[in-house]
């Protein structure tokens, strides 16, 4: 099956990307965006290998390209609606569009950001997904108000200093503290980034020049984590 999606989140996490953008539909000679798709592999928790990504004349897909796929069908996956298994064909990109046009037409307005009982605003139990009947693991949302946290802590657990990005936003009355996975804020506006003894580096977004997506992350230990794959600057 050939789809073409306008990328609207691509993230790295251990050297592979996660990406997901929205449908393109193309009728009367117009554009029309249409559902989420988010592209996976069989492999790594489905995430995409660089060599997968790779589009025919080079490169990776970026933010706001419009790539053609062809994928071998949907992953059938409940809590990821979402996900399509990608082929072995190459990708293609086929045009870009404009930012604003995410301003205009990409907005999302969901009730709230997958709550749970718990009282914790970062993660959901599967249970709990299923039980409300959510239909998305992705959407873009206008905050209320966004603030990024950078810092360097050391990890006791793991022992080493790991490097720490979070986003705080407020949205519909709930603050929603989260882990961003975008690495254009790193060069945008932490680089270099905060070292261990430098504390916690914050910058306050204007709130209506950006959006921010949120995507869900697979099952781990039973939940499903909130992460912040993309900040969307109207810049």
């Amino acid at each position: 099956m050939k789809k073409e999606i306008v990328v609207l989140a691509k993230s790295v996490k251990r050297g592979q990307y996660c990406i997901a953008g929205r449908e393109i539909i193309r009728k009367d000679s117009k554009l029309y965006i249409g559902n989420w798709c988010r592209p996976i592999s069989n492999h790594d928790e489905g995430a995409i290998s660089p060599k997968e990504a790779r589009l025919v004349g080079g490169g990776s897909p970026k933010f706001l390209d419009i790539i053609e796929l062809v994928l071998d069908g949907n992953a059938q996956d409940p809590t990821q609606p979402e996900n399509w298994l990608i082929s072995s064909e190459s990708w293609r990109k086929i045009g870009t569009i404009r930012k604003p046009s995410i301003f205009n037409v990409g907005i999302e307005e969901p009730n709230n950001l997958w709550a749970s009982s718990n009282g914790r605003t970062d993660r959901i139990t599967t249970d709990e997904y299923m039980q409300n009947n959510y239909n998305s693991s992705i959407c873009i949302i206008k905050p209320d108000k966004f603030i990024m946290e950078f810092y360097t802590e050391y990890n006791s657990f793991k022992g080493y200093n790991q490097k720490k990005r979070r986003g705080k936003l407020w949205y519909k009355g709930l603050l929603y503290d989260l882990a961003i996975t975008d690495p254009e804020m790193d060069n945008k506006y932490f680089s270099p980034f905060p070292g261990e003894n430098e504390g916690i580096k914050k910058i306050e977004l204007n709130s209506e020049n950006c959006l921010i997506c949120i995507s869900l992350t697979p099952e781990f230990q039973g939940y499903h984590y909130k992460v912040i794959p993309t900040v969307i600057e109207n810049d």
